[in-house]
């Protein structure tokens, strides 16, 4: 990737990239230092990977793998980290049940709502009081929003697991909630991530390290994680 102008560069980095697994790891060289290239194509694939860059003679060497692979940093890194391994839960779930295999489907889903009814129930009853933010009067903050939201999303879920309780489920149906879900999901991971996590990445640094470290402890505990049934 040496002497290409930037763009070409994080083109061919992104491409390189996006297709990594667990465990693997992609070398990048380039002319100039790639931190700028890195950070865009991270940005391109919701913050999944993590870097280490190295001089190589009058050139830089990135070695580049999934953020997966490393420790998580604090609560917000790991609670960005949960949401996309919900989503992607959630995809696969929803790839079967667009095949009509319902049945495949439900483990899958039982994975996806444990994990989801986790997530929430540390955000709103640990974080939201312990990194407590000032709330507007016409409910438009960023915590009010993902309060709110939270309800929504859970109702949407318990509808969705009372079509599957169904003998036999209803493929469609369970197809159409599926995807409602998934478009509320998508919104407000979205919303979360920029405008309230920010907020409280700044309250955390209040904190002293020992209390962000139970934090982080406490979530870990709390989170179902790793690999996936199906």
């Amino acid at each position: 990737m040496q002497n290409e102008p930037e763009s070409r560069v994080r083109t061919a980095a992104f491409y390189a990239l996006r297709d990594l697994a667990r465990g693997e790891q992609a070398t990048v060289l380039t002319q100039e230092e790639p931190t700028l290239v890195l950070e865009a194509v991270n940005l391109q694939l919701r913050g999944r990977l993590a870097w280490r860059i190295f001089p190589e003679g009058k050139a830089w060497r990135a070695e580049v793998g999934l953020k997966e692979d490393t420790p998580p940093q604090d609560v917000i890194d790991l609670l960005t980290r949960h949401h996309a391994w919900l989503d992607r839960l959630f995809a696969r779930a929803l790839e079967r049940v667009n095949k009509a295999a319902v049945a495949e489907a439900a483990p899958l889903l039982a994975s996806f709502a444990a994990g989801l009814r986790a997530h929430i129930a540390f955000e709103d009853g640990i974080l939201a009081p312990r990194l407590a933010l000032a709330a507007s009067p016409t409910g438009d903050d960023p915590l009010s929003v993902m309060l709110r939201e939270h309800q929504e999303i859970l109702a949407q879920l318990a509808l969705l697991e009372e079509c599957l309780t169904q003998d036999p489920p209803d493929g469609t149906e369970a197809g159409v909630f599926c995807a409602l879900l998934s478009g509320t999901l998508a919104k407000h991971e979205h919303r979360e991530e920029n405008r309230l996590f920010p907020l409280w990445r700044l309250s955390l640094e209040e904190l002293a390290p020992a209390q962000r470290r139970r934090l982080l402890d406490d979530l870990l505990a709390r989170l179902p994680w790793g690999d996936s049934p199906g």
